[in-house]
């Protein structure tokens, strides 16, 4: 995401001492350090392993995960696919919190993290096998350039393995907070169809497209905090609001004002 341009998209994602008080829970090894941290998406873990499962890279392949926030996601790739991560994120307080959580699980040599700005990535032309994205666009509005960017970074023939919230067939305003905007500056929504227009223009070929609409809406209504949280959780991270957020969330799935996808594309161009 292009901070440089948004300042207020990353005052979002970071409070005074964060990444402080965080790392010191890390560093912490009586304490317990779970999912309810670090796996910031509708679905959770659950959610990446149906994006993983749609992708035939061997083992050793080396991902950018785009918008990688505490890093659970890139963990669990290499856990389940043995790829090799290397994540992004707006955050630098999210960088250094991932980094941190990789070393405390012991997948240092697997995953490495740093901030930096989705629409101008620090990395050489064609440099990785795959990118890898989780609700991250709906901060992004310059999306041809987002995805023309990710195509650069990516060999021939290379893939995009995106999971996003897209706007859903009632076109009444969204409530807010959610999770990913606190006002509707800081959001930026398309259709199902028209990110399928851009994502092709950028040059990506679809292989699959699914619509995850009904899987996000059974995980929201599903989805409660533990009674007695063992160790940091999304609300350490978010603020005391972060409640409200999932609550405005699931009440935008449930009108229609949401939807979610998969995809897994080819790059072409």
């Amino acid at each position: 995401m292009n901070t440089k341009r948004d300042p207020a998209i990353r005052r979002h994602y970071e409070s005074d001492g964060l990444a402080e008080r965080l790392l010191a829970e890390i560093d912490d090894p009586a304490r317990d350090i779970g999912p309810a941290l670090d796996q910031f998406h509708v679905g959770g873990a659950k959610a990446t392993l149906r994006l993983a499962a749609r992708i035939e890279l061997a083992p050793g392949a080396k991902i950018l995960d785009v918008g990688s926030g505490l890093g659970g996601p890139a963990r669990l790739l290499v856990e389940s696919r043995g790829w090799d991560v290397t994540g992004i994120d707006l955050s630098p307080d999210f960088a250094r919190i991932a980094s941190a959580l990789s070393g405390r699980m012991g997948r240092s040599d697997q995953t490495r993290f740093c901030a930096g700005d989705a629409l101008h990535l620090p990395f050489a032309d064609d440099g990785f096998d795959a990118v890898w994205t989780e609700h991250v666009a709906m901060n992004i509005a310059a999306r041809a350039a987002l995805y023309l960017e990710l195509a650069r970074v990516v060999g021939p023939g290379g893939v995009l393995a995106l999971y996003d919230i897209v706007a859903g067939p009632n076109p009444a305003p969204l409530t807010y907070p959610v999770p990913w905007a606190r006002e509707a500056g800081q959001s930026h929504m398309v259709s199902a169809e028209r990110l399928k227009a851009i994502i092709a223009a950028a040059g990506w070929t679809i292989e699959s497209w699914i619509d995850e609409t009904e899987f996000a809406q059974v995980w929201l209504n599903d989805a409660r905090p533990p009674r007695i949280p063992a160790g940091p959780t999304l609300r350490h991270v978010m603020g005391e609001d972060f409640p409200g957020m999932i609550a405005n969330l699931r009440d935008n799935f449930a009108d229609d004002r949401l939807g979610a996808v998969q995809a897994v594309l080819r790059k072409t161009a």
